[in-house]
């Protein structure tokens, strides 16, 4: 093999070590933790290959570029269209730019991180980080860039964190239906069960039917994703064999979505929506208003989300932020026609 020259890259050494790209890059731009052993293997292929990192790329990443990264699983849907527009209002106002990547899973997650902290391609990263991957915060928690982790409660790694709720906001819907209704029963249609909202949500869930002598078990059905089709199947096989005649139920849904598909569900097999089995939704997405039935939910500051996440990274940036700073926005209850409220 060549050594020394263009022909080398990044891709080589990783093979010789026999790690992934971004355990180089991570190692070769000290940007974050890497085992000993690890890094050790990577030093040797690195010298066995005389290989250089493009000096350029080096010097431009301690220059500011007036650029922020956003990582999020997904371009679909409105959730993360909101995102982007919030963070990129904020940026604009600032003279800044967002520079947006999807990433899908542990080493995509880490890779992405590293791509836009090397080379000098941004000045902060914004991470959405929906599932529960502390793989991920051990290979970028210590990044020499600000950082921004949406969704996951990172208090231990000392980082920016923006959280959301989710445990009072499906608390105050399922309420909605005790208080508001005389629902028999209740349950919980969520996304996948590894899913930090999702997990959360159910929590909410489960706490504020405990009250009622009702328990989670049997109550809670999680899917493969927050999509339309989970949410139909789900109500076809586990929600509607438990509904009887005469009684009257409410359905939480961990996302607007999923909601749409419980309630076409439920309504071609006969079930009367909202007077037998009311629904309420999560995010207030523009599909919860642009239906014939209305959709309760809870509404999400999605592009507060964004705004937040930016000023943040501008608060690092500025060196006003010292300490890891936590914020917390709440969900509220938009009330509407599914619930069974009326118009």
């Amino acid at each position: 093999m060549a050594t020394g020259s263009d022909s080398v890259t990044i891709h080589n050494v990783a093979k010789v070590a026999g790690v992934s790209i971004s355990t180089v890059s991570r190692v070769v731009n000290d940007l974050g933790r890497v085992a000993p052993s690890t890094r050790r293997r990577v030093e040797m292929a690195v010298r066995r290959l005389n290989f250089h990192p493009n000096s350029r790329a080096q010097a431009l990443s301690r220059k500011r570029t007036d650029t922020i990264g956003l990582i999020v699983p997904d371009f679909d849907g409105q959730y993360f269209s909101m995102l982007m527009e919030g963070a990129h209002e904020k940026a604009r106002a600032n003279g800044m730019h967002i520079m947006v990547l999807k990433a899908k899973g542990t080493e995509a997650k880490i890779e992405a991180v590293t791509h836009l902290c090397s080379g000098g391609r941004t000045d902060g990263v914004i991470l959405m980080l929906s599932e529960m991957y502390n793989e991920v915060l051990e290979g970028v928690g210590n990044i020499n860039q600000p950082l921004v982790v949406l969704d996951q409660d990172v208090n231990l790694w000392r980082l920016d964190n923006i959280l959301i709720d989710n445990k009072l906001g499906a608390f105050e819907a399922t309420r909605h239906f005790i208080a508001a209704h005389e629902v028999s029963d209740l349950f919980f249609v969520g996304g996948s069960e590894n899913n930090v909202d999702t997990t959360e949500r159910a929590l909410g869930f489960a706490d504020a039917i405990r009250p009622m002598g009702l328990d989670a078990e049997g109550r809670q059905f999680f899917g493969d994703s927050y999509s339309y089709d989970e949410g139909y199947r789900l109500a076809s096989e586990r929600v509607f064999p438990l509904i009887a005649p005469g009684q009257r139920y409410g359905v939480v849904a961990g996302n607007d979505d999923v909601a749409c598909g419980v309630i076409d569900a439920l309504m071609d097999k006969g079930i009367e929506v909202p007077q037998q089995v009311g629904v309420i939704g999560f995010d207030d997405s523009y599909i919860a208003v642009h239906r014939r039935l209305k959709i309760t939910t809870m509404h999400i500051p999605t592009k507060e989300i964004g705004r937040v996440a930016v000023r943040m990274i501008l608060d690092r940036l500025s060196g006003r932020a010292a300490e890891p700073t936590k914020v917390v926005l709440k969900a509220r209850l938009i009330v509407r026609e599914s619930c069974g409220c009326g118009k």
